[in-house]
């Protein structure tokens, strides 16, 4: 009797394991998803941005939202994680990466020179591109018709959130609530701001790790430089066991995510079309995507909401999640 109770707890663990993600084929790639919660509770699906897989969103928000009694469903964007791959290496930086160190650093400046406009603003439109943000759209929509569910609150962040506003644009049936953190209508939105000069710094060095064999240590420095000086020191540690998590599950250094970014058109025209209910939520110190990135979607939307939160960069600082989940759950709850 014990080795039967026995084997039925292990059966019990295996299929809880099991239950914690997959592979589906939608849309013609395959996508690993997670679940979280019950079922029977509203869906919240989440995407998440530029070069990250899905074990970039901070455990205390995803428990949070289960904690109130909602069903949170997150996912690898193609290209990275565990899903499809569609982008690989490139032949030159395949023979950049035989270059000796102090020849690739005038290359990736020369690089971010092209990407950068005299204003500071990265230059869209044009970028050759296997995929665009309509088709990672598109593969949001797929999960969700694949889990039969018909809305869901989609909550998307950076380039998620970008996402996210196509979404809104293009399949508002589908969707209850809109928000969107720290994200953008459009880098090359006429008036905006471009990102911090220390942060570009950071995102060369980054490449140049990442021409080096690097992709740990690139992570680390790209990521540090988002946080922003005033939640430094505290989420310096917290930030190390998400990349580490990040790393175990599966990054593609060769993403590309960058191009479909610039191969989309700008939405910040299209905003006025959306009616749903729209919760924006940004940082003041944000060194990617500056505040009033923000605060033009939130005043283009009509009706929507916004929290402007001092301090916080491109990222989800731990001290700041409860009042995060308290403005998503009051949005989705109205």
């Amino acid at each position: 009797m014990k080795s039967f109770i026995f084997i039925v707890f292990l059966l019990f663990l295996n299929s809880s394991n099991a239950n914690e993600g997959q592979i589906s084929s939608l849309n013609d790639i395959d996508i690993w998803w997670e679940a979280h919660g019950d079922n029977s509770n509203p869906p919240v699906l989440m995407i998440m941005g530029l070069n990250s897989n899905l074990k970039r969103w901070p455990p205390e928000l995803i428990q949070g939202l289960i904690n109130q009694n909602l069903y949170v469903i997150t996912y690898d964007n193609r290209d990275t994680g565990k899903s499809t791959w569609p982008t690989k290496e490139s032949a030159v930086i395949k023979f950049i990466k035989y270059m000796p160190v102090f020849i690739q650093e005038p290359i990736v400046d020369w690089f971010f020179d092209q990407m950068l406009d005299e204003r500071g603003q990265f230059k869209m439109g044009g970028v050759p591109s296997q995929y665009n943000l309509e088709d990672m759209a598109l593969d949001g929509i797929s999960l969700l018709d694949h889990l039969k569910i018909d809305k869901a609150h989609i909550v998307g962040v950076s380039m998620g959130g970008m996402i996210a506003q196509v979404i809104a644009l293009k399949y508002p049936e589908r969707v209850k609530t809109f928000t969107g953190i720290m994200t953008t209508p459009g880098f090359d939105t006429a008036g905006l701001s471009g990102p911090y000069p220390e942060y570009v710094k950071a995102m060369k060095e980054s490449f140049v790790l990442t021409l080096q064999g690097k992709p740990y240590e690139s992570s680390e420095v790209v990521n540090l430089a988002l946080i922003g000086p005033s939640f430094l020191k505290l989420e310096y540690e917290n930030l190390k066991k998400i990349l580490k998590s990040m790393a175990e599950h599966g990054n593609n250094p060769n993403s590309g995510h960058m191009a479909a970014v610039g191969s989309s058109p700008n939405r910040f025209k299209k905003l006025k079309e959306v009616s749903i209910p729209t919760l924006i939520i940004h940082g003041t110190e944000d060194p990617l995507i500056p505040v009033d990135h923000g605060e033009a979607i939130a005043n283009e939307i009509k009706n929507s909401e916004k929290l402007i939160i001092e301090g916080m960069g491109h990222n989800f600082p731990t001290l700041l999640i409860p009042a995060i989940i308290e403005e998503m759950v009051n949005h989705f709850e109205e």
